[in-house]
């Protein structure tokens, strides 16, 4: 991963840039057995334990995190970091075949997830026992997920962005109406050619969830987009910087059109699944656009399958994107692992 980003920070930072000397620091690849140290971010994760979150945002860190980013030729300035606030919402919601189903509201992609199960709800499932046999879903059950997320994709590029700036109609993009007319537009026996996609490809993301004893559950994500992020990293405090703006519009006419004080839309999707009202499973997954449609998969398999949860996440996986930005995500992506005869189905 360093030596993939090295000949792109070198051309667009410099050869000089900070994050040289932070991952790189003997000028050569990383060999087996050497140990990776990053003393800088550890004291910085020390000051914040010592002085609490408000370090980070409005004290000596905010205070250089300003200096760094000015030097970088970035707009975000110390008034920026003091004014920030992070949100506490509540999640979105949908019913599949009487499982409970939430994500995360706007900015994230959640809702392109449930809207997907929405459709395939419209559609008879394959026996359980395809399925169980870990193989994967059959040929039109496959075909059906990525016809669906063709259409929810549609509907991210024209809705999604900051709630602050627009509010995306989430009563309608949910309804269970809504999904029986897009339903109706799938050929069970064609691929549709989906509208050029209207933001970049790509994503970097980790996720994890955990329970305790006492069942209280957490569904974590957290992503810098692109490996390094934007490969701008000041060693002093050992902080490296996400580039998920990446993902804003240029085009005025878009709903997540660059502009101040605003969040972009983002691929990030925890999810939980309910059964009577209590937690049932903890998911989630790394992916980029493949988030909401392997968040289907993983539902469909638990629901419609009925299989235990490492067969879900062990199943063979399918994806639709664009080839190329904006290019129209007609390019799936499938594993060999699935069944005989699929594939060239």
């Amino acid at each position: 991963a360093v030596e993939a980003s090295a000949p792109e920070f070198a051309e667009a930072l410099g050869p000089s840039a900070g994050w040289f000397g932070v991952y790189r620091p003997h000028r050569r690849p990383w060999r087996p057995g050497e140990r990776v140290r990053l003393p800088a971010l550890a004291a910085t994760l020390e000051r914040i334990a010592q002085h609490g979150w408000v370090e980070f945002y409005d004290g000596e860190i905010a205070e250089r995190q300003a200096a760094v980013l000015a030097a970088a030729g970035s707009s975000i300035r110390l008034a920026d970091l003091r004014d920030h606030a992070s949100t506490w919402t509540e999640p979105i919601a949908t019913d599949y075949r009487g499982v409970r189903v939430t994500s995360h509201p706007p900015n994230s992609s959640g809702f392109v997830a449930l809207e997907m199960l929405n459709i395939l709800e419209r559609f008879e499932p394959p026996p359980a026992a395809e399925f169980a046999a870990g193989g994967g879903a059959d040929l039109r059950w496959t075909h059906l997920g990525i016809e669906a997320a063709k259409l929810a994709m549609a509907d991210r590029d024209a809705h999604l962005t900051d709630p602050d700036a627009y509010a995306a109609p989430l009563e309608r993009l949910l309804d269970k109406g809504y999904a029986a007319e897009l339903a109706a537009r799938i050929d069970p026996s064609r691929a549709a050619r989906p509208p050029a996609a209207r933001v970049p490809r790509g994503g970097g993301t980790i996720w994890l969830g955990v329970v305790d004893g006492e069942g209280s559950a957490v569904s974590l994500i957290e992503s810098n987009y692109m490996g390094f992020g934007s490969g701008v990293v000041d060693p002093a405090t050992g902080i490296a910087y996400q580039n998920r703006g990446s993902f804003f519009s240029l085009d005025p006419a878009h709903p997540n059109v660059l502009a101040p004080s605003k969040r972009t839309l983002h691929t990030l999707m925890p999810g939980m699944l309910l059964r009577d009202g209590r937690p049932w499973v903890v998911t989630g997954s790394m992916g980029g656009d493949a988030q909401p449609q392997i968040h289907a998969e993983v539902v469909s398999a638990l629901v419609d399958g009925g299989v235990d949860v490492a067969t879900a996440v062990g199943m063979p996986r399918w994806f639709v994107e664009p080839p190329e930005h904006f290019d129209p995500p007609d390019a799936v992506r499938i594993e060999p692992r699935f069944r005989p005869g699929l594939l060239e189905g």
